[in-house]
């Protein structure tokens, strides 16, 4: 057994308050647990050592869904598997469940969370690409106590979030859209493989014409990336005029080069899964009318 392993502490927390206080309390060497998907892997690979894990899966709080207002609300610990089943999810956010029927393998989606998939930050990822689609707030609580924070800004880089050493992501919010469509396209080269590109989009629709529209892409960036330039240019557009209107995108992107893929390579199919995945929410759009 590893020096890591047989020196670290860990404690199971029964509540958020004693897991903010655990978590403070063991300052940048504590990290929260749950699944442990995302966190155990980069411990595997030595990209991470914390001293001390808090293990949260045991906090009935964090496995809620419900309508709060104009929100559904997810609690942190709801696993991707329960994204993809929950009834008031796939009524109120099926762009979640759509997106989580991508992540790896069944082992995976019935043990991640969501919570501890924003909060790790890789800018793969299938779910904070639709966190930003969505217009998602995530709810941290720290000993200075809680405050939603936008999904678009909580992406900062590879790996990197706006998390500081004693703060929890607690929920994930998501407001009502009513009468929009939605899709969610991945190209990986193997199932269970880290997607090379991805596209999440959201559509209404006013009398055949795009009259809202939210694309988010990932293989572009080191974050999730929002199309704000290409969604202005799609409203108000038919929809093949604003299929077609996406036909190029891969040239306006600046995509390096990297061991997995070509830049070239991977531009062009960020612009097939974003077409792919506008088409998917004006059919769904045009369904829920």
């Amino acid at each position: 057994m590893s020096d890591v392993l047989t020196s670290m502490a860990y404690e199971r927390a029964r509540s958020v308050p004693e897991a903010i206080v655990l978590l403070a309390e063991g300052g940048e060497d504590a990290r929260p647990i749950s699944g442990g998907q995302s966190l155990v892997p980069m411990m595997n690979l030595g990209l991470a050592a914390p001293a001390f894990l808090v293990d949260v899966s045991a906090i009935p709080g964090l496995r809620s869904v419900g309508v709060e207002g104009d929100h559904l609300v997810i609690g942190a610990a709801v696993t991707h598997a329960e994204l993809t089943s929950d009834p008031v999810i796939a009524e109120h956010a099926p762009l979640l469940a759509r997106a989580a029927a991508h992540i790896g393998s069944q082992r995976i989606r019935n043990r991640g969370t969501i919570g501890g998939s924003v909060a790790h930050g890789d800018a793969a990822a299938e779910l904070p690409v639709s966190c930003h689609v969505l217009d998602a707030d995530y709810q941290v609580e720290s000993r200075a106590g809680a405050e939603w924070r936008p999904a678009r800004a909580f992406s900062l880089g590879y790996y990197q979030t706006d998390l500081a050493p004693g703060e929890l992501v607690t929920a994930v919010r998501v407001p009502l859209r009513p009468g929009h469509g939605w899709g969610f396209q991945e190209y990986s080269r193997r199932s269970g493989d880290f997607a090379l590109a991805s596209a999440a989009a959201g559509v209404a629709l006013d009398g055949g014409r795009i009259s809202s529209v939210a694309i988010g892409v990932t293989g572009a960036a080191d974050r999730p990336l929002r199309l704000d330039a290409v969604e202005r240019r799609l409203t108000g557009l038919t929809v093949e005029e604003g299929v077609r209107s996406i036909t190029g995108l891969a040239g306006e992107l600046d995509v390096a080069d990297d061991p997995y893929c070509a830049a070239s390579e991977r531009a062009r199919l960020i612009e097939a899964m974003a077409v792919r995945a506008v088409r998917e929410a004006c059919a769904d759009a045009r369904r829920d009318h």
